[in-house]
């Protein structure tokens, strides 16, 4: 009846100790996760827009830029560092499961007897136990500990796929200047050979007295000025070449990639969806939205800390027995004890963890708002840059036709030099005007089909408790 009565007076002094504990943790506020309240966008939707985003790269037509995406997704070398972070946080969720399993402690013992007078050996006695120890996690420590390991390594797979969407779209803008360059330099090409085909015809009349020496070095200085500008371009598009070996993650001495025209690509119109869904499509939306879970699990693992823990080990079954529930409860009271005198450290760990919630909470809304602003600039450019493609092509043969006639002018004596100099000058800007609006408008396509989230990739590893193979090399045992 003594030992009843002991537990009961035991048991009630650990409530009253557990509230007085959780009694000194301070208020802390914490930030509610933001939503977005816009229903749809300000910049109207692309006309005849039926090309889904889930269509991928291959919407742009270019098995070329497939290639490149896909050898970019495998040896990327930020891609692999993002996929290096997801194993260190499948790392740390195994170290915060582990602290709701027992612990298992191996202990061994030696002793000897010296042998009397007479006996021709020692005696030596030898023991060897194991200690199974369990915390009991009565006020959810550890649990909370698992719910921000698990949020990590959710927002540590979507950091994955978001830095395998900017790698993607880089590619995807390095490969479209390499062909508009390409594309501006076989441009140049032919104007060269314009240019020195009118010299050549320059020099003839020049002989028949009808040209004049002036005209000769206009037209010397026209061919140097589209060769130094053929060297500038030749140089870009190196420069472009090496930049795109490194976003696919291979070296840039032996990388080399085929030039696309860029007019015989169809710029894909992307059906852009609406604004709320942002949330579930775009990766650092996502990872955003995870690190709000881990910081509240932060917190409650920091409120968790005022409140007292129990261990049970079976050593200390045994060797209780000889104590009683007195020396239990004072073992248990001293514990109980340092976790209140230790309240400055504790009412510290709960502020950082409220102040970090918040932080969390702010780096969110501050991704809503950054992906609704690139998806209205993408949406935006998309307009703007298709309709200064379709003025440019329609005024291409316009352009050219007045080269033509201006040259026919010169030959038969109506025209000037200068006249021919700039009607091929207004031709070629008007055709180079036309290859970069053609690049700007893939470029804003990338631009809408980044800021829509991309393909949707499944990454069952990424996503914190659902099952999945083990990778090579790792132990399949959690």
């Amino acid at each position: 009846m003594t030992a009843i009565s002991s537990h009961r007076r035991g048991a009630a002094w650990l409530c009253l100790v557990a509230a007085g504990a959780s009694g000194c943790a301070p208020n802390v506020a914490l930030a509610p996760t933001p939503s977005v309240s816009s229903g749809e966008w300000r910049t109207a939707r692309p006309p005849h827009a039926t090309t889904s985003v889930e269509s991928g790269w291959a919407a742009f037509g270019s098995p070329t830029l497939n290639n490149l995406v896909a050898r970019a997704r495998a040896a990327n070398s930020d891609v692999r560092v993002a996929a290096a972070r997801i194993v260190q946080a499948r790392g740390d969720l195994k170290v915060a499961r582990s602290a709701s399993l027992p612990t298992i402690v191996a202990a061994a013992s030696a002793g000897a007897l010296t042998g009397g007078e007479g006996e021709l050996f020692d005696r030596r006695d030898e023991a060897l136990g194991l200690d199974v120890a369990y915390d009991l996690d009565l006020f959810g420590y550890a649990a909370a500990g698992g719910r921000s390991a698990r949020a990590r390594l959710a927002a540590s797979g979507h950091d994955r796929d978001a830095v395998a969407l900017a790698v993607e779209s880089d590619v995807a803008r390095a490969f479209f200047q390499f062909s508009a360059l390409s594309g501006q330099l076989d441009l140049l090409g032919r104007a060269l050979d314009n240019a020195r085909e009118l010299d050549r015809i320059i020099g003839v009349r020049a002989r028949e007295g009808v040209a004049t020496r002036y005209d000769s070095g206009l037209q010397a200085v026209e061919v140097a000025r589209i060769q130094a500008e053929i060297s500038r371009l030749a140089e870009a598009r190196d420069r472009t070449r090496n930049a795109l070996a490194v976003l696919v993650g291979e070296e840039a001495p032996s990388f080399d990639v085929e030039a696309a025209t860029l007019t015989a690509l169809a710029p894909p119109l992307f059906e852009p969806s609406q604004p709320a869904e942002l949330v579930s499509r775009r990766p650092d939306v996502k990872a955003a939205e995870a690190r709000i879970a881990a910081a509240n699990g932060d917190v409650d693992r920091a409120r968790a800390a005022f409140l007292p823990g129990l261990s049970i080990s079976a050593g200390a079954i045994f060797e209780g027995a000889a104590g009683g529930p007195v020396g239990l409860a004072l073992s248990t009271g001293s514990s109980l004890l340092a976790s209140i005198f230790d309240g400055g450290r504790l009412n510290g760990n709960l502020l950082s963890a409220g102040g970090a919630q918040q932080e969390a909470a702010e780096t969110y809304r501050k991704a809503l708002l950054v992906s609704l602003a690139d998806a209205e600039d993408a949406m935006t450019g998309l307009d703007r840059s298709r309709h200064r493609e379709t003025l440019l092509r329609e005024t291409l043969s316009v352009a050219h036709e007045t080269a033509r006639i201006a040259r026919r002018q010169y030959v038969e004596g109506a025209a000037d030099l200068l006249t021919v100099l700039d009607a091929e000058r207004n031709a070629l800007d008007v055709e180079n005007a036309h290859i970069l609006a053609v690049q700007d408008r893939l470029n804003a396509a990338v631009d809408l089909f980044k800021a829509m989230g991309g393909h949707p990739v499944a990454r069952p590893d990424a996503i914190a408790g659902q099952s999945r193979p083990p990778s090579p090399g790792e132990d399949s045992r959690s």
